[in-house]
């Protein structure tokens, strides 16, 4: 048997080639070792790569060889959407094999971490056991590997040591790592008792700080409520549902003690405290429907000031703020879109096109070989109207057929204005939709694409000298 690890945070494959290219490299270098034939034989730049592993994998079916392959990190490759049902099932297929078995793991099961319809429903996350093995806080069984490779340097660790490690780590297996590690550099071959363990914890506090952010954000807004109000005192029992007390035993964040769940990560519950001030203010302000109401428009208004500097045009940050200011009616800021879009669309024209606004015969050619609908007729004039105005924005930045003929405007501007037109055409007619209800949650949606379309525009027109 021979075991493959593939680490898919690194280089994470975005297409169905890349995967099953790096899938073949790893196996090829692993087959190197024990059956070197097998692995000449893998070409990992041959378009049908899936197929050259299916005759690896029946060879080894046939010799009773197994193959382990670790998907580490697979949740990064999930996290696009360039990976089609096709792999899925061509990796099933080799699956099938008994001499190949896949193990990953992932916070939520893979079918929820699927980014696309088409992948979500394949085959393929059926194969994975459906009871997976749950990795939870270390027990008191599993601590000896850890600590053996400090204590093979003749480190004493005391049995305050050990008590202070279990502490402020919670049995949490990459704070656990953490610690050790700093005391393997700090004290290894010397014994070590409680103040060495706080005063290296302490520096995991001040120096370790994405490795416990990162612990964190994994956590929803409800855990982290929990480990703020932990940090502070223990929790009764009554107070916390059972899910939640289960979520903080199984991440070695909290444990029961009698009637109450107590902090058992001192790291975490420090990182916590200082979280809480702008966890608190975030809960008081957002933490209702009404509370949303009443601050996202201060909220926006933060927003807009961190991008609107001197080089924004001041017309268009004039009418994203109006925008802004009438958020407490919709109404009125769906209405003003419109003004928005038409004028990003004027600054657009005057960075891209010349004075008298007609398109260059080599844009339009393009166009029409590529069977292109609905291209300006008035000897290539820019077209009246933001919607056909819009239309060739689409164009000009490119699209799956035709190549992006823009000089300074991006794709990314393009797709705001789109959606931004969309809505300020929909606001123009608002009367032929009685039924639809527009709430504030809609209109604030709007008004940061408005924003964003604002922060994406500038950059964009930075390039071409300014405004």
């Amino acid at each position: 048997m021979t075991t493959v690890h593939i680490d898919l945070r690194r280089d994470t494959p975005v297409s169905n080639g890349a995967f099953k290219r790096r899938l073949a490299e790893e196996i090829k270098k692993a087959l190197q070792f024990c059956r070197q034939e097998l692995a000449d034989s893998i070409d990992v730049e041959d378009e049908a790569v899936h197929e050259l592993l299916d005759l690896v994998f029946e060879d080894l079916e046939r010799t009773d060889v197994r193959m382990l392959v670790v998907l580490d990190g697979f949740d990064y490759v999930l996290a696009g959407s360039g990976l089609t049902r096709n792999l899925w099932g061509q990796l099933r297929s080799l699956a099938q094999r008994t001499s190949l078995r896949l193990v990953t793991g992932s916070r939520q099961s893979l079918r929820q971490l699927c980014r696309t319809e088409e992948s979500r429903t394949s085959d393929f996350w059926e194969i994975f056991y459906d009871t997976p093995v749950r990795v939870a806080a270390l027990d008191p069984d599993d601590w000896d590997p850890f600590l053996q490779p400090l204590l093979d340097t003749e480190c004493e660790l005391d049995d305050s040591a050990r008590k202070e490690i279990i502490n402020w780590t919670g049995g949490v297996p990459v704070l656990v790592c953490a610690l050790l590690q700093e005391v393997w550099g700090q004290h290894r071959g010397s014994h070590v008792s409680k103040p060495e363990i706080d005063a290296v914890a302490e520096t995991i506090l001040g120096g370790r700080r994405e490795l416990l952010a990162a612990l964190w954000e994994d956590c929803d807004v409800d855990l982290k409520a929990d480990l703020s109000a932990l940090a502070v005192a223990d929790i009764p029992l009554t107070g916390i549902s059972a899910d939640r007390r289960r979520t903080l035993e199984d991440r070695g964040f909290g444990r029961v003690s009698r009637n109450r769940i107590r902090g058992s990560c001192r790291l975490i519950q420090g990182y916590a405290r200082q979280q809480a001030p702008a966890l608190t203010n975030l809960t008081r302000f957002f933490g209702t429907a009404s509370g949303f109401e009443s601050h996202i428009g201060s909220l926006l208004e933060l927003r807009l000031k961190q991008i609107a500097g001197q080089d924004v045009d001041s017309i268009l940050k004039n009418f994203v703020n109006r925008a802004v200011k009438e958020i407490g009616d919709p109404e009125l800021t769906i209405n003003g879109v419109r003004g928005i879009v038409e004028r990003a669309l004027v600054l657009i024209w005057q960075a891209e096109l010349p004075p008298q606004r007609t398109l260059p015969p080599v844009w339009l050619s393009e166009w029409q070989h590529a069977d292109i609908r609905h291209l300006p007729e008035d000897q290539g004039k820019l077209p009246r109207g933001s919607g056909r105005q819009c239309h060739v924005l689409r164009l000009i930045t490119g699209t799956n057929r035709i190549s992006r003929q823009s000089q300074y405007v991006t794709k990314t501007t393009s797709l705001l204005v789109d959606h931004l037109q969309s809505v300020g055409n929909f606001g123009q007619h608002r009367g032929q939709y009685h039924e639809t209800e527009i709430s504030i949650g809609f209109a604030a949606a709007v008004v940061l694409a408005a924003i964003s379309l604002v922060e994406s525009l500038t950059s964009d027109l930075q390039r071409a000298g300014g405004f």
